[in-house]
């Protein structure tokens, strides 16, 4: 076990701001096997150990340097499983491979690049279906002001420059929703194909 100044001092030298990285109870219980295999699961650099220490420090509690790594090394044993690195990448997250064993790092990278790429491929859907929803929306907020428009229209006490202004805005209404209904028929279809490619590379994957 490091003695406390030194904790406090690579606590020190971090520095760093936002919540605190473990909890007053996680400190106190000192159970650093545990925290190491919790960081080690998820991937986290070693630099988490400083930040636990930064923690910890404001208690009076010490790192225990030795029981962390040991438990971060048996937790990035499942972190680097090949599947994990396929996960990790589907869900855009950076990779911590450089941590994993050599036995297991060309595995975790292999699917990793797997994973990312489908990322790549959802995230592009994803977009195109949010500027289709957003046309949708931007339609129909149209529609609501062409109905306002035509009820207007009908009245027969409107003057002459409020019916022409009444009008140009009806037919610039009518042709921004016509521009938008183009846009959401490529829309689609963009993003049908994409889906196709997308399922097709699942496929290609075992996926």
């Amino acid at each position: 076990m490091r003695p406390l100044h030194l904790s406090l001092l690579l606590a020190g030298a971090l520095a760093l701001s936002g919540c605190a990285s473990l909890s007053k109870d996680q400190c106190l219980s000192g159970d650093w096997q545990q925290i190491g295999f919790n960081d080690g699961t998820q991937g986290l650099p070693s630099e988490q150990l400083q930040q636990h220490a930064q923690a910890c420090a404001e208690y009076g509690v010490q790192v225990n340097f030795d029981s962390y790594h040991l438990g971060r090394s048996r937790g990035m044993l499942t972190y680097c499983q090949a599947e994990n690195g396929f996960h990790q990448g589907r869900a855009g997250k950076r990779q911590n491979a450089a941590a994993c064993p050599p036995n297991l790092q060309a595995d975790f990278m292999a699917e990793y690049h797997r994973g990312y790429e489908i990322y790549g491929m959802e995230s592009e859907i994803a977009n195109l279906r949010a500027r289709l929803s957003s046309n949708d929306s931007a339609i129909r907020s149209n529609n609501r002001r062409i109905n306002d428009i035509r009820n207007a229209l009908d009245r027969s006490d409107l003057g002459a420059d409020i019916r022409k202004n009444l009008l140009n805005e009806f037919n610039r209404l009518v042709n921004d929703n016509n521009s938008l209904s183009r846009d959401n028929d490529y829309l689609r279809r963009d993003a049908d194909r994409r889906d196709e490619l997308l399922h097709l590379r699942l496929r290609d994957f075992g996926r």
